[in-house]
C-alpha cells in the first residue's frame, strides 16, 4: 500500500488576524494577476487607525517595496507569521494619519514643479496650469508625486487630480481616468 504524505496543518486566516478582527486578504485563493491591484486598492481604502492582514504562500517583501514607492512611509507593515509555508503581514494606516494635497504647476510641455500652497488654481498665464493633487497618502514624498505627474497634461478646466488616478495612469491607464 503506497504511503500518503499529508501537509502539516496550516493556520487559518482567523488564527492570523489580530484581536481587532480586521479583514483578512488571503492571497492564496486569488489568481496572481489580480493580487497587486486588489492589495493596492485595499491600502488606498484604509482610514486612519484601520488595517488588514494579508496571507500568502511566500514572503511578500517585494510588495512592501512597491507599497513604499506608491504610498510612501505613511503605512505600517508588521509580520505576523514568517513561513515557511504561510506568510502573514498586517498592513495599517496609523491613527492620526491623514491624506494631504499638493499644489503643482504643469507647464505646456508636461513638466511639473511644486506650486505655492496659495497659488491660484487654473491657467497660469504661460500656457500651463496650476492643479491640486488630492488624497496623497501620508508620508508620500513630493518628488514621488512629481514623478507620477511627469507628462500629464490635464484636460482644459481640470484643476484637481486624485492621487489614485495618477497611480492608475502609471499602472497602464492612458490618463488615469481623467479623460472620462
Amino acid at each position: 500500500m503506497p504511503t500518503t504524505l499529508s501537509k502539516p496543518a496550516q493556520p487559518t486566516p482567523a488564527q492570523l488576524t489580530p484581536a481587532q478582527a480586521e479583514p483578512v486578504l488571503d492571497l492564496r485563493t486569488i489568481p496572481p494577476y489580480q493580487r497587486h491591484q486588489l492589495i493596492f486598492a485595499s491600502v488606498q481604502d484604509l482610514s486612519p487607525g484601520d488595517g488588514f492582514s494579508l496571507v500568502n504562500d511566500h514572503d511578500p517583501r517585494p510588495l512592501h517595496h512597491q507599497l513604499l514607492s506608491l504610498f510612501g512611509a505613511g503605512f505600517s507593515w508588521e509580520y505576523l507569521q514568517q513561513g515557511p509555508e504561510v506568510w502573514a503581514v498586517r498592513i495599517a494606516l496609523p491613527q492620526g494619519a491623514a491624506a494631504t494635497s499638493l499644489r503643482v504647476c504643469i507647464d505646456r510641455n508636461g513638466d511639473v514643479t511644486v506650486a505655492a500652497a496659495d497659488a491660484r488654481l487654473g491657467p497660469d498665464g504661460n500656457g500651463g496650469s496650476v492643479c491640486e493633487v488630492t488624497d496623497v497618502p501620508p508620508g508620500t514624498l513630493e518628488d514621488d508625486v512629481l514623478a507620477l505627474l511627469q507628462g500629464v497634461i490635464p484636460p482644459a478646466g481640470v484643476v484637481g487630480i486624485a492621487y489614485e488616478r495618477l497611480l492608475a495612469r502609471r499602472n497602464g491607464s492612458c490618463c488615469g481616468g481623467m479623460c472620462g
